[in-house]
């Protein structure tokens, strides 16, 4: 009797990652294209995106007048807690007492100058539709016409997973349409050091735990990350400026979201039997539980 080889698991994976590589070159060169080629022509404010962005800010202060509603007695966690030390989700669970929080102007100055950057980014995606000659993203749009990004498409996702039920709530910077119809997933970080910076970020892992949970979230897998730094390099650089920024492409795999569902369960299932995971002491710097932690111990 012939045997007929068959391709081994690892091959099929070597290839998939081949694959999915190929694609998220091409994605990558889209956007930072796409991106260059909008800061390369001096243009006015485009109508149709004022009005858009206009109509966008209306339906952001209705949604201010009113405070979400979640599922009563239901853990709620989300995507920019998705990284988090399972204690401090746990904290946050039972509302434990937060340490005093300590700021300073400058900071406030650097989060507000991130924010404004972050908006003109996502006008900058919309008026490259209209102004670009065959842009190969586009934002897409709701059954209402707004952008599919930030409080248009906030939503709230019950889960149960290892029988256990909780719920993710969140939004996220962008939803994208490449050229072959796809669906993309767009975020975008900001650096406000310095320009040289950026070359020094050669990957986004400490983001991908968000991705994944976008990806529960929305329902989109491939996620391209756009990494710009606020401060630029000398104007009289010209040509041979250092580049401020960088975009990153990564899909969220099938493992990717198990993992997190599991880590969310077991912190929902501890929220229900009060008892408590180990800390990350890597995860202490921005934590607001520090001193809960050191009283109930390890």
């Amino acid at each position: 009797m012939s045997l007929v080889s068959k391709p081994t698991d690892l091959r099929d994976k070597v290839l998939n990652k081949k694959k999915s590589e190929k694609r998220g070159d091409r994605l990558v060169e889209a956007l930072v294209n796409q991106i260059n080629a909008i800061n390369s022509i001096d243009y006015f404010n485009v109508l149709e995106v004022e009005e858009l962005l206009l109509k966008e800010h209306a339906h952001a202060i209705e949604k201010m007048k009113t405070y979400p509603k979640f599922p009563k007695g239901m853990v709620r966690f989300s995507p920019s807690g998705a990284s988090k030390c399972e204690r401090e989700l746990f904290f946050k669970a039972v509302k434990a007492t937060q340490d005093e929080k300590t700021g300073h102007p400058f900071q406030r100055r650097w989060t507000r100058n991130s924010t404004a950057v972050h908006g003109a980014m996502q006008k900058q995606l919309l008026e490259s539709e209209v102004l670009l000659d065959g842009p190969e993203f586009k934002v897409v749009r709701l059954s209402s016409g707004l952008p599919a990004w930030e409080k248009n498409i906030e939503k709230t996702k019950i889960i149960e997973h290892n029988g256990v039920t909780f719920c993710i709530f969140g939004m996220c910077d962008g939803i994208l349409e490449y050229k072959d119809g796809t669906k993309v997933g767009f975020e975008y970080k900001t650096k406000s050091n310095s320009v040289a910076q950026i070359k020094q970020v050669k990957d986004i892992k400490q983001y991908q735990h968000q991705l994944t949970a976008y990806s529960i979230l929305f329902g989109v897998n491939e996620w391209l990350v756009n990494v710009e730094s606020v401060a630029k390099d000398k104007w009289s650089t010209g040509s041979i400026a250092r580049d401020d920024f960088k975009v990153f492409y990564h899909k969220v795999s099938e493992a990717d979201k198990k993992a997190l569902l599991d880590k969310w369960a077991r912190v929902a299932a501890n929220v229900d039997d009060g008892e408590l995971s180990k800390p990350d002491y890597g995860k202490c710097l921005f934590c607001p539980f520090k001193s809960t932690c050191q009283e109930v111990g390890m």
